[in-house]
């Protein structure tokens, strides 16, 4: 029985709570807070909880963050990194309600010794009230709400002491203002109470009371908004099937539909690679997204179709929620910056419309949606295979991809062409949090510790106007991928989306002065010649507000110092460069800048194939070297059915790699990537013409492994350890074996060896 009901009146001396929140030592504030603030407040709250006896509601506490960082901060590992801690200057409970699978937040109770306050508050995150903001519902709750409530917003997260008062009236107009710089604040709904003096647990008990009535209209609205979250994300989970292979005909050709698993991008997104394939020869890959929430265009559940970092089919799916049967038309809308938009959209329907699809005007039909079962009343897969061929149809229309068709077989072009225009008119929004860089990037299929990601954000961000950095290391660990994906997280953006701020420029052993980069003018062809590298200094001085990246792709094949020579001069005098004297030229100035929003990033490979960087070059850009890589979370970011199929092979590539890794011979995951998908792909083959296992293992070994071992006697000791290790594996009489027998012998006879003979 709790004290309340007995009767009893016991005092809560807030000073005293001050007074604990204020004590320097770390692990002995929390534990006071812990054994004096948590004790008496808990059982307040649970009381006042259980007396609706709502099963959906439920506690949850700061406490378990204290025990912990209360453990760590004894813990001589620890303590340290603990020592300046704020953990324990504040004490709050949540009385949580479950709605459906997720959850709401119905009151919170918090003690904070930062701000000197008492809070009783309904929070949020900001989706549902951008959503209140889209469907002009914002004011319709907010004015229900008490006076002495106030709106604050944090800036960094829930767990921020950072709040500030929005005022009722220009609440609209903040949200809005949020959301183009994807601002993504935690709200509260809040009264306040100064921290100071003496409460009952009877006053207590009767604020928190007072608190739930007047905060019932934000309440209702977040609980009525989360659970049509709930119904729309159900539907994106039907349609997250997995099938293997499906059939799929297109201009009466026919393809396999092949699905991958399903991945996390980031919080609130999930997406699903297919590709589209003839027999084995692969025609376009693309993603199914599924956003529970766009980070930058909507707070609700959306499903999109990607071909090449391009959104074909972009549509919300709590268009389907009701209480009956919704048929799933989609609306359709081109906006090509090079094409006749009415006249892509007129062919797009009729293609549609061909290949057996339902279509009136601009919309389509996708399928229906019974909400009284809750399912399509068609298979879901076939919902699906309908969007996703409508996504290729009309990547096929707007002439973003060429289908062979039965009079033309010869529009296949190559995944990687370029196309020109766009088909949806997209912003793109730049941000340097690095948190959101960290989350984008360490949610991809590809492998950087966050230290690295933190120092090339550093090398890149941290002068004003210069920003250049050399990315070095082994071939295969993924330098030129970090680029991208560094580029493509500042705008929000998965690695494999198109994004028009960032070009990757292959160097030519042939470049021998700065025309290569800044053009020439041609008296042959009477024009001026623009390289890919002026047009994005053009781009970056047109639109200042975004940063544009460039990539040079193994920049030392060529001589750095001859052809960035202007480059760096530019960016070391922020002078102008001299494009020509020709006084015919009007499009193109005479002079350019280097714009303070490009940013340079090169990658290099040290072989005799390469040339050696100047220091003049070095003085001038921040040096990386990624030599080292981590296979085992490369591993572990492998899909399942690989790793259950392949872990003998990967655990003996990674024992060569880690003999040849002291003598900077081991490869990166390049190599090891390719080598397990050969071996995968054996074991694929019919069970009698596939390779015996080990026989594939050492095939890779000599084919992608072996060619790039060479050295003087410095590398005898490697060949020694290797020796062992393949004739155990391979037996003595193997081509590897010999391989490593023969290098030895030449050099005890030449002090020199190599794979080639």
């Amino acid at each position: 029985m709790s004290e309340k009901s007995r009767g009893v009146t016991i005092m809560i001396n807030l000073n005293e709570y001050q007074t604990i929140f204020n004590h320097d030592i770390t692990y002995e504030r929390c534990r006071r807070v812990l054994d004096q603030i948590e004790v008496a407040l808990k059982p307040i709250v649970q009381q006042f909880m259980d007396s609706f006896n709502d099963p959906s509601l439920y506690l949850q506490t700061y406490g378990v963050t204290l025990t912990t960082t209360y453990h760590d901060a004894l813990n001589p590992n620890y303590a340290e990194q603990r020592k300046e801690s704020n953990i324990g200057r504040k004490y709050f409970i949540r009385i949580m309600k479950k709605v459906g699978d997720s959850e709401v937040n119905a009151l919170t109770l918090e003690f904070n010794g930062m701000e000197k306050q008492i809070l009783l508050s309904v929070e949020t995150n900001f989706y549902p009230i951008w959503e209140a903001v889209r469907l002009n519902r914002i004011n319709g709750f907010v004015n229900k709400l008490n006076a002495d409530v106030d709106v604050l917003v944090s800036s960094q997260s829930k767990v921020s002491t950072i709040r500030e008062l929005v005022q009722r009236q220009e609440l609209e107009d903040f949200i809005k203002s949020c959301i183009k710089p994807r601002k993504r604040p935690w709200m509260y709904f809040a009264k306040r109470f100064p921290l100071e003096g003496e409460w009952s647990n009877e006053k207590l008990f009767d604020e928190l009371k007072e608190a739930w009535d007047y905060l019932e209209p934000v309440r209702n609205y977040l609980e009525e908004e989360e659970g049509i979250s709930v119904q729309a994300a159900h539907i994106l989970t039907l349609l997250q099937t997995e099938d293997a292979k499906q059939g799929i005909t297109l201009f009466q050709r026919s393809y396999q539909l092949q699905y991958g698993s399903l991945e996390k991008v980031k919080a609130g997104v999930c997406r699903q690679q297919f590709s589209l394939k003839d027999q084995e020869q692969l025609i376009v890959k693309g993603y199914v997204v599924y956003y529970q929430f766009h980070e930058k265009q909507s707070p609700y559940q959306v499903l999109a179709i990607q071909l090449d970092g391009h959104n074909h089919i972009y549509t919300n799916v709590r268009y389907l929620l009701g209480t009956e049967k919704k048929a799933w038309w989609i609306r359709k809308l081109f906006a090509t910056q090079s094409l006749n938009n009415a006249e892509v959209l007129e062919t797009g329907m009729n293609l549609l419309k061909q290949h057996g699809l339902q279509i009136k005007e601009s919309e389509y039909l996708a399928g229906t949606y019974d909400n009284a079962s809750e399912t399509f009343t068609e298979e879901a897969d076939i919902v699906k295979k309908r969007l996703i061929t409508a996504a290729l149809l009309f990547a096929h229309a707007s002439e973003k991809l060429h289908l062979p068709t039965v009079d033309d077989m010869e529009l296949i072009k190559d995944e990687g062409d370029e196309q020109s225009g766009e088909l949806e008119e997209e912003e793109y929004t730049a941000s340097f949090q690095l948190t959101s860089i960290l989350e984008l990037i360490a949610n991809s299929s590809f492998t950087f510790a966050k230290e690295i990601i933190r120092d090339l954000h550093l090398n890149l961000t941290s002068l004003d106007d210069k920003h250049f950095v050399i990315l070095s290391g082994i071939s295969g660990t993924g330098k030129t991928q970090l680029a991208r994906l560094y580029a493509n997280a500042v705008y929000g953006l998965e690695y494999e989306a198109d994004n028009p701020y960032m070009s990757v420029i292959p160097v030519r052993p042939d470049w021998t002065d700065s025309s290569s980069l800044f053009g020439y003018y041609s008296s042959f062809e009477n024009r001026y010649v623009i390289p890919e590298f002026l047009r994005m200094v053009q781009k970056a001085h047109q639109e200042r507000e975004k940063p544009h990246f460039v990539v040079f792709d193994e920049m030392n094949l060529a001589r750095v110092e001859y052809y960035l020579s202007d480059y760096l001069s530019g960016v070391e005098s922020r002078k102008e460069i001299l494009l020509h004297n020709r006084v015919d030229l009007i499009d193109i100035p005479k002079t350019v800048t280097i714009p303070p929003n490009l940013y340079v990033i090169g990658t290099v490979n040290v072989d005799e194939t390469t040339h050696s960087i100047s220091d003049k070059v070095l003085d001038r850009a921040f040096l990386m070297t990624l030599s080292e890589v981590d296979f085992d979370t490369f591993w572990n970011k492998s899909a399942e059915g690989v790793r259950f199929k392949l872990q003998m092979e990967f655990d003996f590539l990674k024992q060569v790699h880690d003999i040849l890794k002291p003598y900077y011979l081991h490869f990166g995951y390049r190599s090891m990537n390719e080598m397990l998908q050969k071996l995968s792909h054996n074991k694929d083959l019919e069970a009698n013409i596939q390779m015996d296992d080990t026989e594939a293992l050492e095939k890779v070994i000599i084919e992608k492994v072996l060619p790039k071992v060479r050295g003087d006697d410095s590398i005898s000791e490697m060949l020694a350890k290797l020796h062992p290790v393949f004739e155990a594996k391979f037996g003595s009489n193997s081509a590897a074996v010999g391989i490593v027998e023969r290098m030895k012998k030449e050099i005890a006879r030449y002090g020199a060896a190599q794979f080639w003979r």
